[in-house]
């Protein structure tokens, strides 16, 4: 075997750990969207996501509270993950390409 199709194939499943690493984040993160909901003049933050075919929302605080700062950095690890095990798959494609074309000569 070659060294680059070594290299490759090292590379291969170190993006594969990275990834399992990711999906394991993602599912301890809180998935869902954050939503502000104005009643009676005033705003209050909600967790809205999806629970079978139903919408469930979430109170989590009024805006600038504690709850609601962590879930808006709690959100924004969860789409950073997200957008990382995306980059991380279009990876793992253009690996394995290479080495099957690398190994069909």
């Amino acid at each position: 075997m070659s060294i680059f199709l070594e290299i490759m194939k090292e590379e291969l499943e170190r993006n594969l750990l990275r990834q399992r690493v990711f999906k394991k984040e993602l599912d301890s993160l809180p998935k869902g969207y954050l939503s502000i909901c104005n009643i009676d003049g005033k705003s209050y933050v909600y967790r809205k996501y999806r629970n079978g075919n139903k919408i469930i929302s979430e109170y989590i605080g009024v805006p600038g509270d504690e709850n609601v700062l962590k879930a808006e950095q709690e959100r924004n690890e969860y789409l950073s993950n997200k957008e990382a095990l995306k980059r991380l798959k279009k990876e793992e494609l253009r690996l394995r390409r290479a080495i099957d074309s690398y190994e069909a000569i």
